[in-house]
């Protein structure tokens, strides 16, 4: 088994750490390290590589692992996070929302309903993306956000949820 006690870089905020992630795949010395966002939260796990590698994390305290992390890296292999994707509730806006609508008022109504659900969220553009783990949760949002529906569309998607800085809040479950 292999440790790894940090994160040496995300090949996804260091153009430099592409490079060298791209040159060790081309040369078939990556591996993949597929984790949960649950897990990616654990300072401690011990795991398998695509490829078989056994590894034990013994981050520091407060790490939180992300997509494209480097957790190891030797002149024979490097060993990538990946986050597995995950079941979310995708809130889209109408494109005629704001026409009998304030969109403030709309904006405000809307971060008070998820707030009080205590959820990580993740807003792109006009879309925000709150993880769920049962269908049965997409029938809950559009029972709380029912006011405003006229104005959302509530969907069920799957992505790599990676939620906004800072908007990593507990989950009840």
């Amino acid at each position: 088994m292999i440790t790894a006690n940090s994160v040496i870089g995300n090949i996804n905020k260091d153009g430099k750490l592409r490079e060298e992630y791209q040159a060790f795949c081309q040369k078939d010395l990556c591996e993949k390290l597929m984790v949960s966002r649950l897990e990616s939260q654990r300072v401690r796990m011990r795991k398998t590589t695509d490829k078989g590698t056994d590894i034990g994390l013994v981050l520091a305290y407060g790490t939180v692992l992300r997509n494209g992390d480097i957790v190891y890296l030797t002149k024979d292999k490097i060993i990538i996070v990946e986050i597995e994707a995950e079941n979310v509730a995708v809130l889209s806006l109408k494109k005629d929302y704001s026409r009998d609508y304030d969109p403030f008022a709309l904006a405000v109504r809307i971060g008070h309903a998820l707030g009080n659900l205590h959820r990580p969220i993740k807003v792109i553009g006009e879309t925000i993306y709150v993880p769920i783990q049962a269908d049965t949760e997409i029938e809950l949002l559009n029972k709380i956000l029912e006011p405003m529906h006229h104005h959302l569309d509530i969907t069920k998607g799957k992505i790599v949820f990676e939620p906004d800085e800072g908007m990593q809040t507990h989950e009840h479950k």
